[in-house]
């Protein structure tokens, strides 16, 4: 049985990402099924629970939105571009352990242009 992670921003797609979820629960089971809100328990690390899930995951759905890449932090730099942001952290660690990633485009999204360098030098100011 495959095992999903999904990827997505709150602010933009948590909507979404809940009517996948529990699409893919009723389909695969809620015990194949990552999803940040249901699947991590109280005082859990972020950072050290994403990594362990995926490596246990088969596949990763990102679920994009069109303010994916516009959400901002308090300061107006994209959060992409923080490298604590957690949906940074969960694609790119994916993308490490070369975990088939899946992009959804919802909500009239396009495919988000490639970034030459998304670090802590290529902030906006």
């Amino acid at each position: 049985m495959p095992r999903i992670f999904i990827s997505y921003r709150r602010e933009d797609t948590a909507g979404y990402a809940g009517r996948v979820y529990d699409g893919l629960q009723r389909r695969f089971g809620p015990e194949n099924v990552f999803m940040d809100v249901d699947s991590l328990r109280p005082g859990d690390d972020f950072v050290e629970a994403i990594g362990r899930t995926l490596d246990q995951c088969d596949v990763m759905l990102a679920i994009i939105g069109p303010r994916w890449l516009a959400v901002t932090d308090k300061q107006g730099t994209p959060r992409l571009f923080d490298e604590g942001d957690f949906v940074r952290i969960e694609i790119q660690s994916a993308l490490e352990k070369r975990l088939r990633t899946v992009p959804i485009l919802v909500g009239r999204a396009s495919v988000p242009r490639r970034q030459p360098n998304i670090d802590s030098d290529s902030r906006r100011t």
